[in-house]
């Protein structure tokens, strides 16, 4: 009896431990359609406590995006949407995109986080379901973007590398005839 009441217990903790779902989300939640989604997760997990924290990154390591939860304030984020359907991010959005949403009242409702394609240059898209709070946008593909320094620094070896070699290779003779 007293195994069952310590089995019964550690389900208890771990239960407790994990972030609680309200209802499952659906791919056709936003338009254009999600290709991946994970939650609803109960009430708005979209700040920077590290229960939260910690409940993002498994959310959004199941739509195949880690992060690390140190850069939480270079996201986007809107808040105070007050019920929005129409959910515009600063910026245009590109490619694959992952977001995270709350709806519902102050204290419940729930977080979902979606995985969709914007295509090129998407300035909005809908939101298919009531009373959005807020949201952030955790990653968007940006075609017209700067490079990376090290896309720069490897550039500039490539051409340093390729000067070299121009240089120490001796003149043609060229014969007029």
């Amino acid at each position: 009896m007293r195994y069952l009441a310590l089995a019964l217990a550690g389900v208890a903790a771990s239960v407790l431990a994990a972030p609680a779902l309200a209802t499952a989300c659906s791919l056709t939640d936003i338009t254009p359609t999600a290709t991946a989604c994970s939650g609803g997760y109960v009430g708005n997990v979209l700040d920077n406590s590290p229960p939260d924290v910690v409940t993002q990154q498994a959310a959004l390591a199941a739509l195949g995006f880690i992060w690390d939860g140190t850069n939480f304030s270079g996201f986007p984020k809107l808040s105070g949407l007050g019920g929005a359907t129409t959910i515009d991010f600063p910026g245009l959005l590109n490619g694959t995109t992952i977001f995270g949403i709350h709806v519902g009242g102050s204290g419940g409702g729930q977080t979902t986080f979606y995985k969709f394609n914007a295509g090129t240059d998407l300035d909005a898209f809908t939101l298919n379901l009531a009373r959005s709070s807020d949201a952030v946008l955790y990653t968007t593909g940006d075609p017209g973007s700067v490079p990376e320094p090290i896309s720069w620094a490897l550039m500039l070896g490539g051409f340093g590398t390729i000067g070299g070699l121009m240089r120490s290779r001796g003149k043609a003779a060229v014969y007029f005839g």
